[in-house]
């Protein structure tokens, strides 16, 4: 099953206004410290690696959703093949 790698960069850019949390709640989320939009720890591909993460084919288009939706354009996706 092809998974969609999804990160956000520059995360610093992030204005927290919580278009991604809205549309695609099941992975992002907004930190409590900094502000910032974060991957849900269960799609990171590294535990601390807050800004990138793999996700399942069936979460493409709420992914897509926030992608198109984030007024700062820092969400990223594509589909992995394999």
């Amino acid at each position: 099953m092809p998974a969609i790698r999804v990160w956000i960069e520059p995360r610093d850019a992030c204005i927290s206004d919580m278009v991604c949390v809205a549309l695609c709640s099941e992975v992002f989320d907004i930190d409590a410290g900094d502000g910032k939009s974060f991957i849900r720890v269960e799609w990171r591909l590294k535990p601390t690696a807050v800004s990138e993460g793999e996700v399942p084919e069936d979460l493409k288009e709420c992914v897509k959703a926030a992608s198109e939706n984030c007024p700062v354009d820092i969400i990223h996706f594509k589909e992995k093949q394999g």
